[in-house]
């Protein structure tokens, strides 16, 4: 039997996190910790007493990590009774672009003021009482503070989509119990929002205080000091004098003089070690994910995922604080979009594999997101594909222009369609991965039977679902078509990898 001391849960997420590098200093641990044995100072996590000579065995700091494996399909029960899903987009009701009426909110933030704008008219509505933030330091406007927004001054100056650490955790925990707030907005980055909603899944009772999430899109963060350093010897930009920074792929300086383009290769040693790994783009647990409309000056892009995030919009668009357009009228917005969501994943995906190769240490949030467990690589072998195929599909015909098959995925936000013949006869797949191929001032001459797929991957609807998803995994791609056995040029459906993981989360479904 073990001794009290190894069966706490601090071993092991000292040994799968804190060692590794992987923390982010969210700070959810020390806001969970019901004996204050965590602390996070400066930019380390302490262990400040042993917490084993209190209780014989907690787990709640190891399960409300962002990057353990504990939680993962209980936080997705917040999101997934949106009508939509997509894989590199997550569950969602609507896509739009949004900006804050007020030019000086626009002229505060990285895009559209959006997020500062619902903040400021929820405080006023009452519907929050406060938000937590997080604050650029004056004399050091990229490095950021977890900040507790009680009144619309504090939420004004304070909205910040940063790309370094903050522990908004710890700030949600000190909101809480030292200025008793009890309806909250939580404003973070990807990895900040799933240690919320872990909180949330583990029902400590800070959490009856949470009241709204917004999360931003993100692409990475990083390990400031260097990075700056790096940036101060090779471009001659002292930190003081950075206005902004906006990361695409390209991690671009805005100073009160000049724009510096500094390209990723550059910077990417600096990424945050568990930022490599993450695949989430979009901050897909929030209720409102918000993030810039390139190339679109002064506007945002927000996604809707959940009631309550629909409720809190629709009251800032009705009391005329925020103004929206469809993003149908913005295809190319459409399409960075996409193009980003789909850059992050795959750069995640080969760093998995490069560190699974190297056998260097991985998070284990990352693995569990990436890999199946055996019951569910048994769920999907007992099933077939008829079983779980999309069967009405959209299609176009060899005639449709890349520009026309942009704006039909903006539509839909299908990312491939199958090419039909004048006779109904399947003759290839055009995907987004084909559109992105094309330059956008070509997009309109181009045509479908100019880059359509002559070799296609496809399954008979009596195959096994896992037959179909080694497929995909195999291939790299995200969708195969049905096809009857004996015609194989006759259509009957498509699955996609959404279509799988639709089948493999819908028991967190809330009721």
């Amino acid at each position: 039997m073990k001794a009290v001391r190894d069966l706490i849960a601090y071993n092991d997420l000292k040994k799968w996190v804190i060692d590794p590098g992987f923390c982010t200093l969210c700070g959810a641990c020390e806001a969970a910790c019901p004996v204050h044995a965590l602390k996070i100072e400066g930019d380390r996590l302490l262990y400040v007493h042993d917490c084993s000579k209190l209780m014989e065995f907690c787990p709640i700091c190891y399960d409300v990590c962002p990057h353990t494996d504990a939680l993962l399909l209980e936080t997705l029960s917040f999101v997934t009774d949106a009508p939509r899903m997509r894989e590199n987009l997550g569950y969602y009701r609507k896509i739009l672009l949004a900006q804050a009426v007020d030019p000086k909110l626009r002229e505060l933030s990285h895009s559209g003021g959006v997020v500062t704008a619902i903040l400021l008219n929820s405080i006023e509505k009452k519907f929050i009482d406060s938000a937590i933030v997080s604050r650029s330091e004056e004399e050091a406007p990229l490095k950021l503070q977890p900040s507790i927004s009680l009144v619309p001054d504090d939420i004004f100056s304070a909205v910040d989509a940063g790309y370094s650490p903050s522990a908004v955790a710890k700030a949600f925990g000190k909101a809480v119990h030292e200025y008793g707030k009890t309806k909250i907005a939580f404003v973070g980055t990807p990895c900040q929002v799933l240690a919320i909603r872990k909180l949330e899944s583990w029902e400590h009772k800070i959490m009856d205080s949470l009241k709204l999430v917004i999360g931003f899109i993100c692409l990475w963060s990083f390990s400031l000091k260097p990075l700056l350093e790096s940036v101060e010897k090779t471009y001659q930009v002292k930190h003081s004098e950075i206005k902004k920074v906006t990361l695409n792929k390209e991690y671009v300086v805005h100073t009160k003089e000049r724009t510096v383009r500094i390209p990723i290769k550059e910077v990417e040693k600096h990424i945050l070690n568990s930022c490599l790994t993450c695949t989430d783009y979009t901050s897909q647990l929030a209720d409102i994910s918000v993030g810039g409309a390139h190339p679109l000056e002064e506007w945002s892009t927000v996604i809707i995922r959940t009631e309550t995030g629909e409720k809190i919009f629709n009251d800032a668009l009705k009391s005329g604080v925020i103004r929206t357009k469809s993003i149908e009228e913005e295809p190319e917005v459409f399409a960075h979009l996409l193009e980003m969501a789909d850059f992050k994943r795959k750069t995640a995906l080969e760093e998995i594999e490069r560190k699974r190769a190297a056998k260097e240490p991985i998070p284990l949030a990352s693995l569990r997101l990436t890999y199946l467990l055996p019951k569910e690589l048994r769920l999907l072998s007992s099933l077939t594909v008829e079983q779980t195929m999309t069967k009405r599909v959209m299609t176009v015909s060899p005639n449709t222009t890349m520009k026309e098959l942009l704006e039909i995925m903006t539509k839909h936000h299908h990312m491939g369609y199958p090419v039909l013949d004048e006779n109904n006869q399947l003759i290839g797949i055009a995907t987004f991965e084909d559109v992105m191929k094309v330059p956008a001032e070509e997009r309109d001459k181009v045509k479908v039977s100019d880059i359509k797929k002559e070799r296609l991957l496809t399954v008979y609807p009596d195959e096994t679902v896992i037959a179909a998803y080694n497929k995909m995994v195999e291939h790299g791609v995200g969708r195969i078509l049905v096809v009857e056995r004996e015609n194989p040029k006759k259509l009957l459906g498509i699955i996609t990898r959404t279509d799988i993981m639709q089948t493999l989360r819908w028991p967190m479904k809330r009721r």
